[in-house]
């Protein structure tokens, strides 16, 4: 039902002229890390917000959490929970240049979608900090992305902050000192 959704959603989106990356759980998985995910994550320009609300309300979906940033749907006909992060024009411009096609959507690049997963992670709001950071650790190991490495270093201090940092190269280090 998930899949099926997506490919709806996306075929509106496109009919309308709506950019979006599939992110959270779904963009993981893409990037080879199989785990259960409930809901669908999309990064959406913020300019084209209301015209989101037009493609996902005749779905049987309405707001149950909405801020500058985020729109969360529920489904009232049995789809999954749907959300939608709103970024600038600039952010979604740089984040679809380096997007990586998997079939019928675009998903951020391993690195993008870490810095995402980072600044959830870090939010005072999140409710589960623990998910994301179990997709950053095996998306890092699946990936082999070194901490060390300058560019990566300053992706994770940029969207995570120093304690981050200090997490992930210690789960660098550990995990391929014990073999992972």
């Amino acid at each position: 039902m998930i899949l099926e959704l997506i490919e709806r959603l996306s075929n509106e989106a496109g009919k309308r002229g709506l950019d979006f990356l599939l992110i959270g759980g779904h963009a993981v998985i893409h990037h080879g890390y199989p785990r259960m995910t409930l809901d669908v994550d999309f990064l959406c320009r913020a300019p084209q917000r209301e015209q989101w609300r037009e493609v996902i309300e005749p779905f049987g979906y309405k707001i149950y959490s909405e801020a500058t940033a985020f729109v969360q749907y529920a489904g009232t006909l049995g789809w999954p929970k749907v959300d939608l992060m709103f970024v600038d024009d600039e952010t979604f411009q740089k984040l679809e240049k380096e997007s990586v096609r998997k079939g019928a959507v675009c998903v951020p690049t391993v690195q993008h979608l870490i810095a995402l997963k980072l600044h959830a992670a870090r939010s005072a709001t999140r409710s589960s900090p623990q998910k994301d950071w179990g997709d950053i650790e095996e998306l890092i190991r699946l990936h082999r992305l070194d901490p060390a490495k300058q560019d990566f270093r300053d992706l994770i201090l940029r969207y995570g902050g120093e304690q981050s940092l200090v997490r992930i190269q210690e789960m660098w280090h550990r995990g391929f000192k014990d073999g992972g």
